[in-house]
């Protein structure tokens, strides 16, 4: 199943926390074997400047995936109550604190994997997040329809990405993101 709804996470830890954050990765990304509708889930390191803050996606085969079982699972609930046991996040602890910043996607174009990519299931790999904002939904889909033309060309040959996904934010209407990993 191809995923079609996308959460992309930005959380901000506190200082010197990421190793900790590491150990929580790991049973995290466990969470998407155990989810009826969860697909996938990356998360990596802020490499520009921010090394305290994490960079996540997840693919879901439905909306109800994140909203209803990601929050449910007894791994999610294990592990959110280490990470405020550890207080990990720089500002404040708990599922409300602004140190989440939380957007949900369509998937508008792109790919998740590679077929070619040897790699693809890499723990190791960078990833970039890209925002895009226009001044009204019908600029939005010119850009959406441009970036897609981006990942068609990504999607063989150089550059060599595991990772080029087009994303269409589903509150904010005039908001685009590009996922590259």
């Amino acid at each position: 199943m191809t995923p079609r709804f996308f959460v992309i996470a930005r959380v901000v830890g506190r200082d010197g926390g990421f190793d900790l954050w590491k150990d929580r990765l790991v049973e995290l990304c466990k969470v998407s074997a155990t989810e009826p509708y969860g697909d996938s889930y990356y998360w990596g390191q802020d490499a520009d400047g921010e090394p305290d803050t994490l960079w996540g996606l997840e693919g879901y085969t439905h909306p109800i995936g994140f909203f209803i079982d990601h929050v449910s699972s007894d791994i999610f609930k294990r592990e959110m109550a280490l990470v405020d046991k550890d207080r990990l996040l720089r500002t404040a602890q708990g599922l409300d604190s602004p140190d989440y910043d939380l957007h949900h996607y369509d998937e508008y174009g792109g790919f998740l994997k590679r077929a070619d990519d040897l790699e693809r299931d890499s723990v190791r790999s960078f990833v970039v997040v890209k925002h895009y904002w226009t001044k009204n939904e019908t600029l939005r889909t010119e850009m959406l329809d441009s970036l897609k033309q981006v990942t068609e060309r990504l999607s063989s040959g150089p550059p060599q990405v595991q990772s080029a996904l087009v994303l269409k934010e589903c509150r904010d209407t005039n908001m685009a993101t590009l996922w590259l990993r």
